[in-house]
């Protein structure tokens, strides 16, 4: 169901577009005061309700209807502005691609629309929708249910803030804390409603909308699962903890009386958008089979100029949905059945130092060193491959057959799943990809639960944008090595 300040606005909206372009076509064609009277084109409607129309979509897809964009004035020029330039943009390409007349042919009437439309969006957007916001707000017209998770000293600050602040919108309606000795009991003058494993049938016993989370001492795994918990239930989060420290930057900021809070909604990833992903991942991914196919043809050289045995190594992995696949790396290491003792020896012993690290690293009992020193199974060239990820390149056949993606989330082999704890696997949710966000982040200089972290934080906030962003990063990380767990 739609809210009414969302009808209100898109109708605020259609009157201050409608009002812009109306006036850049009477100035041009009916004042006189640029050339001489004469009468309206024919595109003069059609244009106008083309317009409005892509502005309505590119508002509603850059949040401009939320609670938040309202009442954050410098947030909402930013955004206006934005939407101002890909609106135009997408008008240009609409023009350029139909060929017609029909919707326009006078720059200067559209230039002028935009102008004038702006204009009065920044008037009546900006300077006077906050006004009669935060009235409404002051007034209990316009409010939120909403739920504090943490009925501790956090929870305690929490409400102090929100009852000091005039820009709260938020109707309190209780807590929800795990410690069994508060369930029943009332805290700062609020009831304790239930525990987090309530909050689906809180939601609707209670009417709550959103869920404010604020406790202090909680782990990462157990903030995320709570976080997971809240989205299933389709509320909205706002998150009040240091531990997203990596990954906050591009989360929504919101303050009330001086409390900053990170906001999260529930997101679903579209048909549209994942077959875009996937036309682009199969377009670049055979493009780039193409282009490099004289490099594999040098690294297979140099793989057996040095050592027998495979040219590929082709381990089972864990992909989307936890499904198992094989994929495709350069071999980097001593062959696992070399005819040498010695060697296969040093295979077997690096191979269970190995799983013994990859245990502790994914619990989180790894402290100081973030990947396994003095690696004794890996080859001369195979360092070299590792250094500059070039033993990764193989894995586009993976992408070329839908089993992976350019960019996604990090896969694990099937004795590491075997490690993790039941947070970790919320990776799980998307194809994993031969680039990601920790990788260009991080690398080797995080935890496993940051790895982790920053991979549910990309599946949160996925777009083609941030999948374009992460590429680009990607490529001075690739040719100069950074951050590589190889010397």
């Amino acid at each position: 169901m739609i809210s009414k300040h969302k009808i209100s606005l898109a109708l605020l909206d259609i009157t201050l577009l409608v009002a812009g372009f109306s006036l850049s076509f009477w100035y041009v064609f009916d004042s006189g005061l640029y050339g001489s009277a004469r009468a309206y084109p024919p595109y003069f409607i059609p244009s106008i309700i083309v317009l409005t129309v892509i502005f309505l979509v590119v508002f509603q897809l850059n949040g401009l209807y939320k609670y938040q964009a309202i009442a954050n004035p410098v947030h909402q020029v930013q955004s206006l502005l934005k939407c101002y330039f890909r609106v135009l943009a997408a008008f240009i390409l609409l023009v350029f691609f139909m060929k017609t007349a029909y919707i326009a042919d006078s720059r200067l009437t559209i230039g002028l629309g935009f102008l004038f439309s702006f204009t009065f969006m920044i008037l009546a957007r900006v300077l006077t929708v906050p006004l009669v916001f935060y009235y409404f707000v002051d007034k209990g017209i316009i409010k939120k249910r909403a739920l504090i998770m943490g009925a501790g000293e956090h929870g305690q600050q929490v409400l102090d803030h929100l009852r000091q602040s005039h820009e709260n919108y938020f109707e309190i309606v209780g807590f929800c804390d795990d410690n069994p000795n508060l369930l029943g009991t009332y805290a700062f003058g609020f009831p304790v409603l239930g525990s987090s494993s309530d909050i689906p049938q809180l939601k609707v016993q209670a009417k709550i909308q959103e869920v404010i989370i604020a406790i202090s001492n909680i782990n990462r795994g157990d903030l995320v699962a709570l976080i997971e918990r809240c989205k299933e239930a389709d509320l909205v989060i706002h998150v009040i903890s240091n531990l997203f420290s990596h990954v906050t930057e591009k989360l929504e900021a919101e303050a009330f009386g001086g409390l900053i809070t990170y906001r999260i909604e529930s997101r679903q990833h579209g048909i549209v958008r994942a077959g875009i992903k996937r036309m682009i991942d199969l377009l670049c991914s055979a493009l780039a089979l193409l282009l490099v196919s004289p490099v594999f043809c040098a690294i297979i050289w140099a793989i057996k100029s040095e050592s027998r045995g495979p040219v590929f190594y082709r381990p089972t992995v864990v992909g989307k949905g936890e499904k198992v696949f094989l994929t495709y790396k350069f071999r980097s290491m001593i062959p696992e059945n070399s005819p040498s003792p010695e060697e296969k020896q040093a295979y077997e012993e690096g191979k269970k130092r190995h799983l013994e690290f990859m245990q502790d690293f994914i619990q989180g009992r790894v402290k100081d060193a973030y990947f396994v020193e003095n690696e004794c199974r890996i080859t001369k060239v195979g360092r070299f491959l590792r250094k500059y990820s070039l033993d990764e390149l193989p894995q586009l056949i993976n992408v070329f057959r839908g089993e992976m993606s350019l960019v996604g989330p990090r896969f694990c082999s099937v004795t590491e799943l075997s490690f993790y704890k039941p947070w970790q696997k919320r990776r799980f949710q998307m194809k994993p990809g031969i680039t990601g966000l920790w990788q260009v982040r991080a690398r080797s200089d995080v935890s496993y639960d940051d790895m982790v972290a920053l991979d549910l934080y990309y599946i949160q906030n996925w777009s083609l944008l941030l999948d374009l962003e992460i590429m680009l990063r990607t490529i001075p990380v690739v040719i100069f090595g950074d951050g590589s767990r190889i010397s």
